[in-house]
């Protein structure tokens, strides 16, 4: 199956190939966890490599554009200037230290397998929310003012975003998530979704209306609108913010993109 994308995904990726300087190949892969990924080549290869899942539909445009979003915003940083945000066994024996006692209360409800994965699960999505939510919310305003061949297709991959944040309110979450995960969790998709609800004159936090992440939210809300720089350099300066906020500063690391 053959890669067909709109016009205006395809313009984004002739852009990450001038600005990189180098090819992207589109290769078909049946077990890709999501519908594509771009993997950027290294130093000694040739191509970088779009992966793609057979039986794709139309929101892998959006994914890709995404992706493009990030690349551009990394390779338009000086060489020098371009980090990236880690997780790795040291930041994840913080998170352990931090969360054990918290983690041990699930002990009587779920076998120690299933607590191992989940306890790394927790990890993984809040590091993911919080490593990359802030620069997502200056990717979706951009593709939105400048593809609006793509906007269409951005919404709905967004409002399915915001439904399964939303679901994340439920009482059932709450009951088998840890305190601080279910709490950071749940600011960060109130700020990414009050900051986007403002751009694009949507109402999305209505369901957050009445809970105690409206506080936190909204003065990350405020303080994200208010000071960031929008390149690669405010990205890491406003996951730094937020990272602060939430205390969140040792749960992962920067290192130079070239290592």
């Amino acid at each position: 199956m053959s890669l067909v994308l709109i016009s205006a995904v395809q313009t984004l990726l002739k852009r990450v190939e001038e600005r990189t300087g180098k090819p992207i190949a589109a290769i078909e892969k049946s077990d890709l966890p999501m519908s594509a990924e771009i993997k950027i080549t290294a130093k000694n290869e040739t191509a970088h490599q779009l992966f793609y899942r057979k039986g794709y539909d139309e929101q892998i445009n959006y994914i890709i554009a995404n992706q493009c979003g990030h690349i551009l915003r990394l390779f338009d940083a000086p060489a020098d200037q371009r980090f990236m945000p880690i997780a790795n066994y040291r930041t994840m024996m913080s998170y352990i230290m931090e969360m054990g006692a918290e983690c041990h209360r699930f002990a009587h409800l779920f076998d120690p397998e299933k607590i191992k994965r989940m306890v790394r699960l927790w990890y993984e999505g809040v590091v993911f929310q919080l490593t990359k939510m802030p620069p997502d919310i200056m990717i979706d305003k951009w593709l939105y003012n400048e593809y609006p061949e793509l906007r269409s297709i951005q919404l709905k991959s967004l409002t399915r975003q915001r439904q399964a944040a939303v679901q994340s309110l439920t009482s059932d979450t709450r009951k088998f998530t840890p305190d601080k995960i279910y709490r950071v969790s749940n600011i960060m998709n109130y700020v990414f979704f009050k900051v986007l609800e403002d751009h694009f004159r949507l109402d999305w936090v209505a369901p957050y209306h009445g809970t105690i992440f409206i506080f936190d939210g909204s003065a990350l809300a405020t303080l994200t609108e208010r000071d960031y720089i929008n390149n690669h350099t405010g990205d890491r300066a406003m996951i730094d913010a937020w990272a602060q906020r939430l205390d969140l500063t040792t749960w992962f690391e920067w290192k130079k993109y070239e290592t």
